[in-house]
């Protein structure tokens, strides 16, 4: 999650299929990061809250479709 993560806006111009792809994965970089965490070698915590944020972002926007 190196680049900026996209705002509900730009989450809004995607297409249902992207948003799905885009929700997936999220979901799978969310758990690398709990895997890293839980064996103590991730070093930047502060991902597994913006990674949760982002996946709460697409589904606010799936949800208003």
């Amino acid at each position: 999650m190196a680049e900026k993560p996209p705002r509900a806006k730009d989450l809004r111009a995607l297409s249902e299929a992207d948003l799905k792809e885009q929700l997936a994965k999220l979901r799978r970089e969310l758990w690398h990061h709990r895997v890293k965490a839980k064996e103590g070698s991730m070093q930047q915590t502060h991902l597994l809250p913006a990674v949760r944020r982002q996946i709460a972002r697409c589904e606010t926007v799936m949800r208003e479709r």
